[in-house]
C-alpha cells in the first residue's frame, strides 16, 4: 500500500517539475525525465533505497540559471547576426534589382502588368482582389505614398525605391516601397525575430489602407482560412512604427483605423530608411 508520506513527495516533485517547465524559457529535459522517473521509483520501493533524489530535485532548481543565461545570450548574438548579414547582403539587392524581378521575388502576380499601367481606368481592381476576404472594402489600391514624399524621416533624398527597416524590441521588419510608376507597391521584404519558437512572417505583398501626410495604415494578405489579416502596421511621418498581430484574423482594422492617431504615439518603436 502507498504511503501518504510518498504519495505528498511524489507530488511534489510533479507541482515543482511543472513550475519549472511553464516559467522557463528554454529547459533541457533530461533532469526533468529523470525526476519522473524518480517518483515512480517512490511509488515502489522506500525512501531510503533512492539516496539521489534530493539531489534530482537541486538539478531542477539550478536549470534556469546557467542554461538560461547562456541561451539567452546565444539567441541575441544569432538575432543580431540576422541583422548584419541582412543589412550586408540583401539590402542592396533590394535597391538594385530591377521593378519586375522584385516583384516576383515576394510573389506578386500579374505585377507587370500593373506596373506599366498608365490609365487607371483601363484596370478593373476587382481582378486583383482576395475572393471573400474581409479586408477588401479597406484596401486602397491606388495609393501614393504621402507619408514617404512628405516626410523628413523618409524623403531625404527623395528617392522612388525606400528600403525601410522598423525595429521592435524582438523582431525587425523590412519594408520595400516601389514608388515610381503608377501603381505603387509595398512589400515586405524579411520578418527577423529573436525568438526561434515564433514563426517568422515569409516574404509578400502588402495592403495599403490608408494614405496620409502623417502615417501609413497596412496590413499583410489574408490567410485562406481566415477572414481578415494577422498582420496590421502603421509608419508614422516622425518615423514611429505600430505592429498589431490579430492572431485569429477575425478582427477588421476599422479599430485601429478610427484610433491610429493615439495609437501611434503611444509607441516607442521606430523605422529608419537604410
Amino acid at each position: 500500500m502507498i504511503k501518504p508520506q510518498k504519495i505528498g513527495l511524489c507530488l511534489g516533485i510533479f507541482l515543482f517539475s511543472f513550475f519549472v517547465i511553464t516559467n522557463s524559457q528554454a529547459i533541457p529535459i533530461k533532469p526533468i525525465l529523470e525526476s519522473f522517473e524518480q517518483m515512480f521509483k517512490f511509488l515502489k520501493k522506500g525512501a531510503d533505497e533512492i539516496p539521489d533524489a534530493g539531489k534530482k530535485m537541486e538539478d531542477l532548481k539550478g536549470i534556469d540559471k546557467s542554461d538560461n543565461v547562456m541561451t539567452s545570450s546565444e539567441t541575441s548574438k544569432k538575432f543580431g547576426d540576422q541583422i548584419n548579414d541582412f543589412n550586408l547582403n540583401y539590402v542592396s539587392e533590394l535597391k538594385n534589382s530591377g521593378h519586375n524581378k522584385l516583384l516576383e521575388l515576394h510573389g506578386v502576380k500579374n505585377g507587370k502588368r500593373l506596373s506599366e499601367v498608365i490609365d487607371k481606368s483601363d484596370i478593373d481592381i476587382n481582378e486583383f482582389l482576395e475572393e471573400n476576404a474581409g479586408i477588401n472594402i479597406f484596401r486602397t489600391f491606388w495609393w501614393s505614398g504621402r507619408v514617404f514624399r512628405t516626410s523628413n524621416s523618409f524623403n531625404k533624398p527623395e528617392e522612388d525605391r525606400l528600403v525601410i527597416e522598423c525595429k521592435k524590441k524582438n523582431e525587425n521588419f523590412y519594408f520595400t516601397a516601389l514608388l515610381e510608376n503608377e501603381k505603387k507597391w509595398l512589400l515586405l521584404s524579411a520578418n527577423i525575430k529573436k525568438e526561434t519558437d515564433y514563426m517568422e512572417i515569409k516574404r509578400q505583398k502588402l495592403y495599403v489602407l490608408v494614405d496620409k501626410d502623417e502615417y501609413i495604415i497596412f496590413s499583410t494578405m489574408t490567410p485562406k482560412d481566415k477572414k481578415y489579416p494577422l498582420n496590421y502596421f502603421v509608419i508614422a511621418n516622425d518615423g514611429r512604427f505600430l505592429h498589431e498581430f490579430n492572431m485569429n484574423g477575425t478582427d477588421s482594422p476599422r479599430y485601429l483605423i478610427n484610433n491610429a492617431d493615439k495609437k501611434i504615439l503611444k509607441s516607442n518603436f521606430y523605422c529608419t530608411k537604410l
